[in-house]
């Protein structure tokens, strides 16, 4: 059965929201949050759409959109442990989205969430940022002993 207007929508909304997510992003950066509010109104219509597709299409759709929710709150929070461990508890989707991927895009973004979250929380312990140069660093000289 071919996919509806409104499924392939909401499959390249998905896309572009993965794709943002993947992204460094300006904090202040609204359109994300947005549009993946826009997506769980697209799945909600999709689920009682006369030609809805197979449940296991809209499972893997709600799983993908409730990791973006998950991963936008997860940015929210304060400190970056707290950040780590709100990321360990989002799964992301299992299946790519679109035929292009080889690996779920977002799986990608999970990894690189985790490892950017996982670098703050090491510059945070060793006390360590980048911004500021190291100026408490002892300059040793070389001793010449003969």
């Amino acid at each position: 059965m071919a996919a509806s207007r409104l499924e392939l929508n909401l499959v390249r909304l998905l896309s572009r929201c993965e794709a943002m997510a993947a992204e460094k992003r300006d904090p202040d950066e609204w359109r994300l949050e947005k549009y993946v509010g826009a997506l769980e109104d697209m799945l909600q219509a999709l689920k009682v759409h006369a030609s809805k597709p197979a449940s296991e299409v809209i499972n893997e759709y709600s799983w993908k959109v409730d990791f973006l929710k998950g991963m936008l709150q997860a940015e929210k929070l304060t400190s970056s442990s707290e950040k780590a461990l709100a990321n360990q508890f989002l799964a992301p989707g299992r299946v790519p989205t679109t035929a292009r991927e080889r690996v779920p895009a977002t799986k990608t973004v999970h990894l690189q969430s985790r490892a950017r979250y996982t670098s703050e929380m090491r510059s945070e312990l060793l006390g360590t940022d980048s911004a500021e140069p190291e100026m408490d660093v002892r300059k040793r000289t070389p001793c010449h002993t003969h």
